[in-house]
């Protein structure tokens, strides 16, 4: 074994040598040489932008923005509601009772907006005006007939959708409506799950993503905040599950 690696080492410069002919001698046969040129077309000639020949101009009916209907009406809407559909004569749920309360309401959010800038006679002036409004407009509802619960219901798109029991004071006012909150931009549908009390007050309110669309983050806030304001009716049921659709119209 030994007298293998005396040889090895003695002959390696020759070895070494004999290897590189070798190699060259092989290189050498696998080239071919050819008397003309060979010409590929280039894999990838760069981007490129195709220009229309009639550029498109831009209007609002060549914008196509989500799943919002172009003739959704700010109103809301229980989907359990069983009587009959109109889109020409509905009643929609607003007690003369709650006038007052809604009054109240609105002076109270004047006056503390208003830090001090008008008096006190001048909110009221207007909320006597604001209260002709919502009474004229309770009058001008059609009245309740004797069929079914009584009247029809609107048949088509609204703004909110809720699927639960009936709201507070038979008012739909009570299930509010952010729709216009967000501005500019803002189309959409977002979903929140919700969690009612036995007196009618929501004591959890969460985002559904998997049935909501288009949503961006104001919307998603104000779902949740209006969902919160919300309020049903008094059960008998200490907690009950529902959800509440909002969408979102773009100013």
């Amino acid at each position: 074994m030994n007298n293998f690696f005396d040889i090895l080492e003695k002959y390696k410069f020759g070895i070494l040598a004999s290897l590189l002919i070798y190699i060259i001698i092989f290189m050498y046969l696998q080239l071919t040489s050819v008397s003309y040129a060979i010409r590929y077309e280039p894999f990838y000639n760069g981007s490129y932008i195709e220009i229309p020949e009639e550029e498109i101009q831009l209007k609002p009916e060549n914008i196509l923005s989500s799943d919002v209907p172009q003739d959704i009406k700010n109103m809301s809407r229980d989907v359990n509601d069983s009587r009959e559909s109109s889109s020409e004569e509905y009643f929609h749920n607003i007690s003369d009772e709650s006038i007052d309360e809604q009054v109240k309401r609105m002076e109270q959010e004047m006056y503390e907006e208003a830090g001090g800038e008008k008096t006190r006679a001048e909110i009221r002036a207007e909320m006597e005006q604001k209260r002709a409004e919502l009474e004229n407009k309770s009058n001008n509802q059609p009245q309740k007939s004797e069929n079914s619960n009584g009247s029809k219901k609107y048949s088509g798109n609204v703004m909110v959708e809720w699927d639960l029991r009936e709201p507070h004071q038979n008012n739909n006012w009570f299930i509010r409506n952010p729709g216009y909150t967000c501005g500019y931009g803002s189309s959409g549908r977002v979903v929140v799950l919700i969690k009612v009390n036995q007196n009618g007050n929501v004591t959890s309110a969460t985002y559904d993503a998997s049935k909501s669309s288009s949503a961006n983050s104001c919307m998603i806030e104000e779902a949740i905040k209006y969902a919160k304001m919300s309020r049903f009716k008094y059960s008998s049921q200490k907690s009950q599950l529902g959800w509440i659709s909002y969408t979102f119209v773009s100013q």
